[in-house]
């Protein structure tokens, strides 16, 4: 039988990322094999500790296993690899060993974590299913030694450059752009107008103001005429 495929692609961020959900019940339906691919393959070198970071991992106890371990001085790298509701947590324990130890080489590759499940029919007709979804990864090399420095990620020892600079370049004028927009319409807001009633009580004053000096004038003519006669 043909394979229909579901594609279901979670939309996450790489800072803050929602739940990830995968159908555990499909009606008519089986569930069978699960197949894990990273899309790109996560980063591996050779000696280096790996250490996986959950979403129910603490901070204080990776920690202390990975500075413990990485204090030898036979161990040179260390792979930091999370995913999911997991990535900012993974970020912040690469962060902690870069200030706790110094002149660390970075290198930074996210990708997919994508997972092939295979959902077999249980009635006559229909077709075999295979659900694909897609968890966001992220996986940090820090090592003692000097690595590719041709890489787009790479960071230098006691570097505070950003990995992606041109994207967060972008995000920070369109930031901007909108406050700018915001403080226009503030000052706008906060001009005094002018409102019909003191229109209208103008327009008033002004005919009054009229009404007596053509009284004013008009009594002075009459007091030349009176004189004249």
């Amino acid at each position: 039988m043909s394979a229909n495929e579901l594609n279901l692609f979670d939309k996450h961020s790489i800072l803050k990322v929602q739940p990830t959900t995968r159908p555990e019940k499909m009606d008519n339906y089986t569930k069978g094999e699960s197949v894990t691919i990273f899309d790109p393959p996560s980063l591996h070198m050779e000696g280096a500790i790996e250490m996986k970071v959950t979403n129910a991992s603490k901070i204080r106890n990776v920690m202390g296993y990975a500075m413990s371990t990485f204090g030898n001085s036979n161990v040179r790298h260390v792979i930091w690899n999370g995913s999911g509701n997991a990535i900012s947590k993974t970020i912040s324990c690469a962060e902690i060993m870069k200030r706790k130890i110094k002149g660390l080489h970075q290198i930074t590759q996210v990708g997919f974590l994508r997972v092939e499940d295979f959902w077999e029919p249980t009635v006559e007709g229909l077709d075999r299913l295979k659900v694909n979804t897609n968890i966001p990864t992220i996986s940090i090399l820090l090592s003692k030694d000097p690595l590719d420095t041709s890489h787009p990620s790479y960071q230098a020892p006691g570097s505070t450059e950003l990995v992606w600079p041109d994207q967060m370049k972008t995000k920070k004028d369109n930031s901007q752009r909108k406050m700018a927009a915001i403080r226009d319409l503030k000052n706008a807001a906060s001009k005094p107008k002018r409102s019909r009633g003191n229109g209208k009580d103008s327009f008033k004053s002004k005919k009054k103001t009229d009404k007596l000096q053509s009284g004013t004038e008009l009594k002075k003519s009459e007091a030349t005429c009176n004189s004249m006669e």
